[in-house]
């Protein structure tokens, strides 16, 4: 009996050290963490936000799997399936509270919180382009294309409805002397706006120039009668002309296209002073004329011969060059 005394000593040192041991592992561990808010099962055209976004959480967790225990992987779940566009206050509840590892919730911080759902709505929108900086000497802005010219934008109702277009972020014209195009992105005005995707995979700008006009003048430039039914002079019997329009249409002009008519079929014989009508080619702006001039229609009629030569005269000019009309 005494030989078994020191392994009965043994045994029961053993024995509480167990049980000490155990007892230190039922020992519960305080925590407390943040949450995030993450919603499940939202319809696809609400959008949600909440305040605030995360919650105080504190529990208590066995010293085991204390060790396990990653705040990180723990997110307060809201599910949203029946969700309506609105205002709320929604509970949070620890039945929400995902975990890797068992928790006992003591306390949850705050209790419930706001959420805001909005309807979300989608909209086709044209793109204005946006621009800046000064060309290149000697030109001019045609015209700005952008190339699709809408996009498609999701977004809140409310900050979607009042929308009529979209425009592009800044395009830089500074020092640009050809006509290019270049990728350009949509400036959207709100965060919460997204561009539905439509198998578009770039915006572009196709940006034209043209040359800025010239200014040209024309002397001694020739007039010629029209309908006339009676003998007619003029004095003096040419007139000056100030021109502008595009350099290679201004620059290539002569003395044969550019000429003044005279319409005579309503001038009975007497004395005038008139202006001519300046035939121009189309793309030309007439600035200035002058001078007057003075027309004497006498009672003499015009031969046949005579008016046919004329018409001859004014259609031999006109026909050669058919862009010229008069204004």
């Amino acid at each position: 009996m005494r030989n078994n005394l020191p392994f009965k000593v043994l045994a029961i040192i053993l024995a509480l050290t167990v049980w000490f041991l155990a007892k230190q592992e039922e020992k519960p561990v305080q925590v407390s963490f943040f949450a995030p808010i993450i919603f499940t099962n939202l319809p696809p055209m609400l959008q949600v936000s909440v305040n605030p976004t995360q919650v105080n959480v504190s529990a208590t967790v066995s010293q085991r799997r204390s060790s396990s225990l990653n705040p990180a992987e723990i997110r307060m779940l809201l599910d949203l399936e029946t969700a309506r566009a609105g205002t709320y206050s929604f509970p949070v509840e620890a039945d929400n509270l995902q975990s890797p590892v068992p928790l006992n919730i003591e306390r949850i911080a705050p209790n419930q919180v706001e959420l805001v759902i909005e309807e979300l709505i989608e909209k086709e929108l044209p793109l204005q382009a946006r621009y800046s900086g000064q060309l290149g000497a000697g030109y001019l802005l045609e015209q700005i294309e952008i190339v699709p010219p809408t996009a498609k934008i999701r977004g809140p109702k409310r900050l979607l409805d009042p929308l009529s277009q979209l425009m592009t972020r800044e395009i830089d014209l500074n020092n640009l002397d050809s006509s290019i195009d270049m990728l350009v992105k949509i400036d959207l005005p709100s965060q919460e706006f997204q561009i539905v995707n439509q198998g578009i995979d770039y915006y572009s700008a196709k940006i034209t120039l043209g040359a800025l006009p010239v200014k040209k003048r024309f002397d001694n430039v020739p007039i010629y009668f029209r309908n006339s039914e009676y003998v007619s002079l003029i004095n003096p019997s040419t007139f000056n002309l100030f021109l502008e329009g595009p350099p290679e249409v201004v620059n290539s002009l002569n003395s044969s296209d550019v000429y003044g008519t005279l319409d005579l079929l309503e001038f009975a014989p007497g004395s005038y002073q008139i202006t001519p009508k300046p035939v121009v080619p189309r793309q030309v702006s007439v600035l200035q004329q002058w001078p007057i001039i003075s027309l004497w229609v006498k009672s003499t009629p015009l031969s046949d011969s005579e008016k046919q030569e004329n018409e001859r005269l004014v259609e031999g000019l006109t026909t050669p060059n058919p862009s010229s009309t008069e204004p």
